[in-house]
């Protein structure tokens, strides 16, 4: 695919890159998930001071008014360096919905969030409903000026840090809406783990946990909008990352059999191996052409854009597995130790596979007609 970015573009990639390469090598990134804290909090200062956070709000609420490309751009370069900051979680998540709703305490905690002082989590998976919006088990229940809200959120990533959760449920009649809580609020319990990527998520409940109406953000058809909007913001980041995972994968193995020899030669000799990177190769090729072709989808608004996104992610998923095994294989067993960041790759890869909506949920989101209500149910693992 012969996609252009603009000169803008190109530079800030470009300064992502020589910051992360610079700064956040694999040393450093195994220091920051040895250490106790979830994530480097000085990392996270430098990116907003870099401007980072500002880049994709629009310009009339403090941002830089960029798009879900730029996005893109930035997520292929966090993927490229394994970095754990929770860029998704607080910046397309948390952010997003934040960004889509226009009120006076939303663009507060924009602000706030766009200057790196606001961390946030958004909890819609369940145990039953595994992300499907239909199948929540979450209610809310209106009680004279506020809401009551009951349930269990699974494998929310960030949560520990976060200020503030965004929590999908159901309202009267099935109505969805997505709530604003605090951290702190009376009625949230948290249990906090570790994940196999490195980073950190949470399971949450909530028993007779009381919030005011202006904590209700979105309900019912404006709900569900969002809620699709941010998905395909979602999946379109993590298949950057992905792609961004397999552009290192295949860099180190070309290199390494540039280096390693057996039988008196280098490994690049052989020609079965030169074949195998070219399937490497051809699969990143791949999966970069869709995801540039599906963040236009989406920047653009068009009426495909979420069935277009989802077979970005299962198109992603299914070529950065196939890059990943085919790198540990050629690398060999060095490849699955910890000094090596092949198979942290690997590991990353496979959360990102799960996270809303398996490769099957994708390929059924994507056989479904644009502006179908209706979510996938297909069973998704639990990665912890």
């Amino acid at each position: 695919m012969n996609f252009e970015f603009s000169e803008e573009q190109r530079a800030f990639r470009d300064s992502a890159r020589r910051y992360l390469s610079e700064s956040y090598d694999f040393e450093t990134r195994q220091k920051i998930i040895r250490s106790e804290d979830p994530f480097s909090a000085q990392v996270w200062d430098t990116c907003a001071e870099l401007g980072w956070f500002y880049l994709p709000f629009p310009e009339h609420q403090g941002g830089l008014g960029g798009s879900i490309l730029d996005s893109v751009l930035l997520f292929e370069e966090l993927g490229r360096q394994l970095v754990v900051e929770p860029f998704l979680e607080t910046l397309v998540l948390t952010g997003g919905l934040l960004s889509r709703c226009e009120s006076e305490s939303s663009n507060q905690l924009l602000g706030e969030l766009m200057s790196g002082k606001l961390q946030g989590a958004f909890a819609h998976t369940e145990a039953i409903s595994l992300g499907s919006a239909p199948a929540l088990s979450t209610r809310a229940e209106k009680k004279g000026s506020q809401y009551k809200l009951n349930g269990r959120k699974i494998v929310v990533h960030n949560v520990g840090a976060a200020d503030v959760i965004i929590v999908s449920a159901k309202l009267d009649r099935d109505e969805l809406a997505l709530f604003l809580l605090r951290a702190d609020d009376a009625g949230l319990s948290l249990q906090n783990y570790p994940t196999i990527d490195g980073r950190t998520a949470g399971d949450i409940s909530f028993k007779n946990l009381e919030v005011d109406e202006d904590r209700l953000l979105f309900r019912g058809e404006m709900a569900e909008t969002v809620l699709k909007q941010i998905q395909a913001d979602a999946m379109l980041a993590m298949s950057a990352d992905m792609v961004g995972s397999m552009n290192t994968l295949l860099e180190r193995t070309v290199n390494y059999t540039k280096e390693r020899r057996q039988f008196n030669s280098r490994l690049v000799d052989f020609q079965v191996l030169r074949h195998r990177m070219v399937d490497m190769f051809v699969a990143t090729e791949l999966a970069t052409s869709l995801l540039y072709a599906a963040a236009t989808k989406v920047r653009d608004g068009a009426p495909d854009a979420f069935q277009i996104a989802a077979a970005a992610k299962a198109k992603t998923d299914k070529s950065a597995k196939m890059v990943a095994h085919a790198a540990i294989q050629l690398h060999g067993g060095i490849a699955t130790t910890n000094e090596l960041p092949i198979g942290h790759h690997l590991k990353r890869i496979t959360v990102h596979e799960q996270r809303f909506g398996n490769t099957r949920t994708q390929i059924s989101r994507f056989q479904s007609p644009p502006g179908a209500k209706t979510d996938a149910t297909i069973p998704t693992m639990k990665v912890a």
